[in-house]
C-alpha cells in the first residue's frame, strides 16, 4: 500500500484506534438461520476489510449518492410546480402529489423485491436512466391525466434508488467505514436545493398568477423546471453507466451459491488498487452449499418466485430479536412518512394565516426563503456523520435519538413564530435537525437487514414511509389551515421515533453486517 493510499485510508477511519478496537467487534451483527451462509458472510466481510477503502468505494459513494439526489429532486419538482399545474388544468385537489407518492411506493417495492431476486446491478443501472427520461417527458404533457401518468412513471423509476443505493454501497464497504452511509442524506439536500433553485429561476417570471386565466403559452415555467431537472438526472444516469460499471455485490452472489463470481470480483478490486485479498474459492466452497438458493435464474415460474419472496420475508422475522428490530424500523419509517411531508406541505399554508409579516409577500421571496432553508438542511447529515466519526460510542441509535428529540423541540417552536426572520431561522434549523435523524435512519436500516433479504427489508421500510406520504395530501386537504394541530402532530411523531430508536435491539457500529 502506497503512502497516499495509507493517508486515504486513515482519513476515513475513526481516529481513536483504541476506542475503535473496543467498539468494533469482528463478529457479525446477527446469526443467520443458514449456518453455511453465516460462515461464508464472515469470510466475505474479512476479505472486504482486508482490501479496505479504495477509489472504487469513493466512486460508489458519489454515484450512489446521486440516487438520493434524484429522489428528493423529483419530490421537490412536483411540490414546487403543483400550484401552477392546477392553475393550468383547473384542479384543486393535489392529485399529482398522490400520484407521486404512489409512484415512489410502487417503485420502492418493485425495485427492492427484484434486487433480492435478480440482483442489485440491473436495477442500479437502469432505474436512474428511466427516471431521467420520464422526467423530461413529463414536461411535455398537455393534460392533467397525462401529466399524472408520467409523474407516476418517473417516481416509479426513481423509487428504488433509496432502497438500492445504500444496499450496494454497504455490501462493498469495510466495517470501519460504514459510518459513511450517514452522509448519503447530504446528497438528498443537494437534490432539493437544485430543484428549489431551478424553481426559483424559472417559475416567478414564467407562470400564471391565478387560475382565472392560465393558458399554456404564459405558463411555461413548470415545463422548464421538468426539462432541466430531467436532463440533470439523465446526465447522472450516464455517469453511473460509464464511470463505475457496477458488478454484482459479492454478498448477493454468495447468497446465491455463485462463489466463483464473488471471488473474481473481490480479487479484481484488490488487484486494480494494489491491495491484498487472501480469500480463495476453495475456502468458500469448503464450507458447503447455501441451503436456500435464491438464484432467480433457477426459479423463473411464478410459484418459484413466490417461494423466494416468502423466504426473504421470513428472514426479516426469523427470530424474536430480528422481528422486533424489523417492526420497530417499519414503524419509525411510517411515522416519519407522515410527519415530515405533512410539515413541509402544511407549513406554508399555516404561515399564510399568521399575517403578512411572517411569510414573504412575493413569489420570488417565498422561493428565496425556501432555498435558504433547504441549503441549511445539508448540515444535518454532516452533523450526524461528525458525531459518528468523533464520538463513535454514541452509535447509530444515539444519533437517531438526538435528531428526533431536537427536531421535536424546534417544530413545537414553530407555533410561536412572529416574524419572517424567525420563520426562516426555525425552518432552516428544523430541516437540519430532522436530517440528522433521516441520515442516521437511512444508514441504519440496510445495516440491520441480512444481505439475503436486504433489498426486501429496505424496500418495505421505504414503502412504509411512502404509505404515510399517500395519507398526507388527504390530511392536508381537509385540515384547518389556521390550526396549529398538524404542527404539534408532526413534532410529536418525530419525537416518538427518536425515543423508538432507543428500543432498537441492534447497534451496527459495534458489529459487522452480514
Amino acid at each position: 500500500m502506497s503512502d497516499i493510499e495509507k493517508q486515504q485510508q486513515e482519513a476515513i477511519t475513526p481516529k481513536s484506534t483504541t476506542e475503535s478496537a473496543t467498539l468494533h467487534d469482528e463478529t457479525e451483527i446477527y446469526q443467520l438461520k443458514d449456518e453455511v451462509l453465516t460462515k461464508k458472510m464472515k469470510l466475505i466481510n474479512d476479505a472486504i476489510d482486508e482490501i479496505g477503502f479504495t477509489p472504487y468505494h469513493l466512486k460508489l459513494f458519489f454515484l450512489n449518492g446521486m440516487g438520493y439526489w434524484t429522489d428528493t429532486q423529483l419530490t421537490f419538482i412536483e411540490s414546487s410546480v403543483r400550484t401552477f399545474i392546477n392553475y393550468q388544468f383547473g384542479y384543486k385537489f393535489p392529485i399529482s402529489n398522490e400520484m407521486l407518492a404512489a409512484g415512489l411506493l410502487v417503485g420502492a417495492l418493485f425495485w427492492g423485491f427484484s434486487a433480492d431476486l435478480i440482483g442489485r446491478k440491473v436495477a442500479f443501472n437502469i432505474s436512474l436512466l428511466l427516471s431521467g427520461l420520464f422526467t423530461i417527458i413529463t414536461g411535455t404533457m398537455s393534460s392533467m391525466a397525462s401529466y399524472c401518468i408520467f409523474v407516476f412513471l418517473s417516481c416509479f423509476a426513481a423509487g428504488g434508488n433509496l432502497v438500492l443505493d445504500t444496499c450496494v454501497f454497504l455490501e462493498y464497504l469495510p466495517h470501519k467505514n460504514q459510518w459513511l452511509l450517514t452522509f448519503f442524506a447530504f446528497f438528498w439536500g443537494i437534490g432539493q436545493v437544485i430543484a428549489t433553485a431551478l424553481a426559483y429561476a424559472f417559475l416567478p417570471n414564467n407562470s400564471c398568477s391565478s387560475a382565472d386565466y392560465c393558458p399554456s403559452h404564459i405558463n411555461r415555467g413548470w415545463r422548464y423546471v421538468y426539462y432541466t431537472n430531467g436532463s440533470i438526472v439523465l446526465a447522472m444516469a450516464v455517469l453511473r453507466l460509464t464511470v463505475v460499471r457496477l458488478k454484482e455485490t459479492p454478498k448477493f452472489l454468495v447468497s446465491n451459491n455463485r462463489d466463483a463470481e464473488a471471488i473474481e470480483i473481490l480479487h479484481h478490486i484488490a488487484t486494480k488498487y494494489n491491495r491484498t485479498c487472501s480469500l480463495t474459492l476453495q475456502e468458500l466452497e469448503s464450507l458447503g452449499t447455501v441451503e436456500v438458493n435464491d438464484d432467480f435464474r433457477k426459479h423463473i415460474d411464478w410459484k418459484g418466485l413466490l417461494v423466494l419472496v416468502k423466504h426473504h420475508l421470513s428472514i426479516l422475522f426469523s427470530n424474536k430479536k430480528m422481528a422486533r428490530s424489523t417492526l420497530l424500523v417499519f414503524l419509525s419509517w411510517f411515522l416519519l412518512g407522515i410527519s415530515y411531508p405533512l410539515y413541509s406541505s402544511f407549513l406554508p399554508q399555516y404561515l399564510a394565516t399568521r399575517g403578512a409579516n411572517i411569510s414573504a409577500s412575493t413569489t420570488q421571496g417565498v422561493y428565496r426563503d425556501n432555498l435558504i432553508s433547504n441549503a441549511v438542511s445539508m448540515g444535518g447529515p454532516l452533523i450526524a456523520g461528525g458525531i459518528l466519526y468523533f464520538f463513535p460510542i454514541i452509535g447509530r441509535r444515539g444519533v437517531l435519538f438526538i435528531g428526533g428529540v431536537t427536531s421535536m423541540a424546534f417544530l413545537f417552536g414553530y407555533t410561536q413564530i412572529k416574524s419572517r426572520p424567525q420563520n426562516v431561522a426555525l425552518s432552516s434549523i428544523s430541516y437540519a435537525t430532522i436530517y440528522i435523524y433521516y441520515s442516521a435512519l437511512y444508514a441504519y436500516t440496510p445495516e440491520v437487514f441480512p444481505s439475503a433479504a436486504r433489498g426486501t427489508g429496505n424496500s418495505l421500510a421505504i414503502a412504509c414511509t411512502r404509505v404515510g406520504s399517500v395519507i398526507v395530501p388527504l390530511i392536508f386537504y381537509y385540515s384547518n389551515k389556521s390550526s396549529t394541530a398538524p404542527i404539534w402532530i408532526c413534532g410529536a411523531f418525530v419525537g416518538v421515533v427518536g425515543f423508538i430508536a432507543l428500543l432498537f435491539p441492534y447497534e451496527p457500529s459495534k458489529h459487522r453486517v452480514a
